[in-house]
């Protein structure tokens, strides 16, 4: 987020006279080192903010009284502290007071000792800002909780042998299903009774737990009852989603179609025996939660190898979106929708998908940069030419404007489409995200696409390249790399090519006779799983991307086991033996060495949920 945009935005909400925003002295102390890293000369935070803090002393009584409270052991920093007792003193006037903070011990703390106040973390702040603010200022606020939550979750399982992480967790995914926006006001009709729309937008507000006027009530009657069991589908979700990794994809979708199920079953039955204005009541209430869990089941296909039911899910997610007219919703499952298509070569359809979807983008002022990648991509592809160019040249001024953010963008897209067995196509899109990152001096992030450069060159075949004729200089008009940075990308680009070299050679070493995994892979890091193949007796190969050893092939005599693209696979304890690849299975999936497993029930599969859906 643009620093004049952000301070801008946040100072509206400020002036708009609806919210206030509060710090204690001891916050000055804690933070006046700390800098905005990725602004133009770095400005201190208290500085940039200055006007829209407002500063509030706390005596040390009552920080050492509530210290007392709560228990020295069990107590907070005292600026954590301070901000705690503030916090409580203004909810005793305002029930609506919100203490902002990533501390899970605070929220904890402040429940048990009953101060009155809510908590929230800081992407879950953000995200309800956006529900006050502009149309405009809403997106850029939603992006930004986007990434933050993104590194919440990171931190917290960094965490993972220190505390609780499933509670914090759980508190996270809460917060922001709470994080609703707020029901607009409800029209009346010209007569005494509420309208259609008003009697909608308290049926959703009751779902939610909010208190709506007792007319209104009256009038909707049972549906309420009638809707909860359909409630009940976000809480089912948001246990999905307290888990960094699924170990059991496949389980997953089974329960949530389950849940699912007996919802619009039990639904059912309650809505059948009322008329046609209350049935279209209920369904418009209810069609977020069918959104939001149809998305979950075709995500959840798609990583299970099974496309035509994602494609289901995702379209029925589409449609219920569309009935609540949910812009982001619409525009997430397009997206989703489109790469299905083009991980089935079905162009035409993709491009269509990933233009509608940016259409989308723009009238909510969401970032267009994917959707016009993809489109220019499919659109080539299809043999539409000139618009594909024309994608690609919008494309362009949003990537020279924003480099970094672009470097990242594209690095998403790439991962995706090495997800659905495109690697020809994610290794263009990585080449240019290495660009970028060189280029906005991001060492990491170039550490990164490194490592994904080699597995897409790992998995490429030679349908891959007969593809993507001329694709190269069409992706090329993305980024202009400038002549100072164009020797050092060459440079890096190099050292990627000589580790390729190298990962297209057999193995040095093989061994016939049993020996622990660690031997193969010593520091027992996972594998990454670049596609699955069963041949005509039933047996399956795994191809694998390890960043030191290359590519290798998993045979597993037992049966097809249900991995994707993406799929992180650990050897764990079992014993392998290594032979050197036949010839075609070296020229067809550029593997290094044929590995069989002495007990397959010992590999562990998870899925690394966030990095293959493709957003954020």
């Amino acid at each position: 987020m643009a620093p004049d945009r952000f301070l801008n935005d946040f100072a509206a909400l400020k002036n708009s006279g609806r919210h206030e925003f509060y710090v204690t002295p001891g916050v000055h102390g804690e933070v006046r080192t700390v800098r905005f890293q990725r602004w133009k000369k770095k400005p201190e935070l208290l500085k940039a903010l200055d006007g829209l803090l407002t500063t509030v002393a706390v005596d040390d009584a009552q920080i050492r009284g509530l210290a007392n409270l709560i228990g020295e052991r069990a107590s907070p920093q005292d600026v954590d502290l301070s901000l705690m007792v503030l916090a409580s003193q203004m909810a005793r006037d305002d029930p609506n007071v919100v203490l902002v903070t990533d501390d899970f011990k605070m929220t904890t703390t402040g429940e048990k000792a009953n101060l009155g106040y809510t908590t929230c973390p800081p992407s879950t702040f953000m995200q309800r800002l956006g529900t006050h603010a502009s149309q405009k200022a809403a997106s850029s606020f939603n992006s930004l909780s986007r990434r933050i939550r993104a590194a919440e979750m990171r931190y917290a399982i960094s965490r993972v042998n220190e505390y609780d992480i499933q509670a914090k967790l759980t508190w996270m995914v809460d917060s922001l299903i709470t994080a609703a926006p707020p029901a607009t006001k409800p029209a009346q009709n010209a007569g005494s009774g509420a309208s259609e729309e008003a009697l909608s937008t308290s049926l959703k507000r009751a779902l939610r737990g909010e208190q709506i006027k007792a007319k209104h009530k009256k009038k909707i009657g049972p549906l309420i009852e009638i809707c909860a069991p359909m409630v009940s589908l976000d809480a089912h979700l948001a246990g999905l989603s307290t888990k960094a990794y699924s170990t059991d994809v496949e389980g997953a979708y089974r329960m949530t179609l389950l849940a699912l199920s007996e919802g619009l079953e039990a639904f059912g039955l309650g809505l059948a025996p009322l008329g046609e204005g209350a049935a279209e009541l209920a369904n418009t209430a209810i069609a977020g939660y069918i959104q939001r869990a149809e998305t979950a089941l075709g995500l959840m296909a798609k990583m299970s190898g099974e496309p035509s039911a994602a494609r289901l899910h995702l379209s029925r997610a589409l449609q219920a979106a569309t009935l609540i007219d949910d812009q982001h919703a619409e525009m997430h499952s397009m997206h989703q929708l489109g790469l299905l298509a083009t991980g089935s070569d079905d162009w035409e359809r993709a491009s269509r998908l990933f233009e509608t979807a940016d259409r989308q983008a723009q009238s909510i002022a969401s970032s267009r940069l994917p959707y016009l990648v993809l489109s220019g991509i499919t659109r080539h592809l299809n043999h539409d030419k000139e618009l594909a160019e024309q994608h690609i040249k919008t494309a362009q001024g949003l990537v020279m404007e924003h480099k970094a953010e672009a470097s990242r963008v594209l690095a998403k897209i790439g991962t995706s489409l090495l997800s659905i067995d495109q690697p020809g196509l994610a290794l263009e899109l990585l080449d240019e995200a290495m660009e970028c990152a060189l280029e906005s001096d991001q060492s990491d992030e170039m550490e990164r696409l490194a490592d994904l450069l080699l597995m897409a060159n790992a998995a490429m075949t030679k349908v891959d390249t007969l593809h993507h004729e001329g694709l190269r200089l069409l992706l090329d008009q993305l980024n202009t790399i400038n002549e100072g940075s164009q020797k050092a990308f060459e440079e890096r680009m190099g050292e990627i090519e000589d580790q390729v070299v190298q990962h297209m050679k057999p193995l040095a070493e093989t061994w016939n006779d049993w020996q622990p995994s660690q031997r193969l892979i010593g520091d027992g890091g996972p594998l990454t799983v670049v596609r699955s193949e069963v041949d005509e007796h039933g047996h399956t190969l795994i191809v694998v991307h390890h960043a030191t050893l290359g590519s290798l092939g998993v045979w597993l005599p037992e049966g097809r086991l249900p991995v994707s693209p993406g799929y992180l696979l650990s050897l764990g304890t079992t014993r392998v033996k290594v032979a050197p690849p036949t010839v075609d299975l070296q020229e067809q999936h550029s593997i290094r060495g044929i590995v069989a497993i002495e007990d397959s029930s010992a590999l562990d599969f998870v899925v690394p949920t966030e990095e293959m859906t493709g957003e954020d």
